[in-house]
């Protein structure tokens, strides 16, 4: 049975020195994955419009782990913005190591004939604009032994009734992701976690088999920890899933 994060007992800090980004960081998800970097030893980068957000992220760390989290208060929803964010960072820093959006969330409760502009352009002209402009100006300030770790869900590839927006955007970022890796050509490592449900602050109550955020978390460590993992969707829809491809991965 997988648990929490913790660092590897031969090496408690494999990530000390690096420098990881999450935009996205402050969501239910977001939190985990953060958290789990930081135990890792990374110095975290969080972006985030919302201050309040930054310091809720904040008080959940707590200060154990929370001296090397940076609550940076920008935007990343265009391509300005996340230009202007990615060598803000580079400057600060001096590289950047690992890049992990955890942008977007669940929504569902129209067909998608019901489904208005309004809809439309917050679940799926936002978010995929946000992730599209995230990578395309991280991507090239990736350190050469860096990686860019997507996560998305699994309405991406089963469509869920009353959620067709969602699937949508999810879709066209595992595209992107493939899309990357073509462009690239193992110049850079790219992946992807598909994720079923999610246990989280906002639902802390699920079926046993779900993974926790901090699970999600631990897998986005693995992931950026193993060289061989390149070009890659890992799926993880149960705890079950979790351990087998830890242990793979980890081999």
């Amino acid at each position: 049975m997988s648990t929490p994060f913790a660092p590897d007992a031969r090496n408690d800090a494999p990530l000390d020195g690096r420098v990881v980004v999450v935009p996205g960081g402050t969501g239910n998800v977001g939190e985990g994955i953060v958290r789990a970097f930081l135990g890792a030893g990374a110095t975290v980068v969080v972006p985030g419009r919302s201050r309040e957000r930054l310091d809720e992220l904040a008080e959940l760390i707590g200060p154990r782990l929370g001296d090397r989290l940076v609550r940076l208060p920008a935007g990343y929803g265009t391509f300005e913005e996340s230009t202007e964010l990615a060598e803000r960072i580079v400057a600060d820093h001096g590289r950047v190591d690992h890049v992990v959006p955890s942008i977007g969330g669940w929504w569902m409760g129209k067909t998608l004939w019901q489904t208005d502009e309004s809809d439309w352009q917050q679940h799926f002209v936002e978010t995929t604009t946000s992730h599209f402009a995230v990578a395309r100006a991280f991507v090239p300030r990736l350190d050469a032994a860096g990686s860019y770790t997507l996560i998305a869900g699994f309405a991406a590839r089963e469509p869920y009734p009353r959620a067709g927006v969602i699937s949508m955007h999810a879709a066209a970022v595992l595209m992107m992701r493939e899309a990357l890796s073509a462009d690239l050509r193992g110049q850079r490592r790219v992946n992807n976690l598909l994720l079923g449900p999610i246990v989280n602050r906002s639902r802390p109550n699920g079926d046993p088999s779900w993974l926790t955020a901090d699970q999600v978390g631990e897998a986005a460590v693995a992931v950026t920890l193993a060289p061989s993992v390149q070009d890659e969707s890992v799926r993880l829809g149960t705890v079950e899933e979790l351990d087998r491809e830890l242990a793979r991965i980890r081999a």
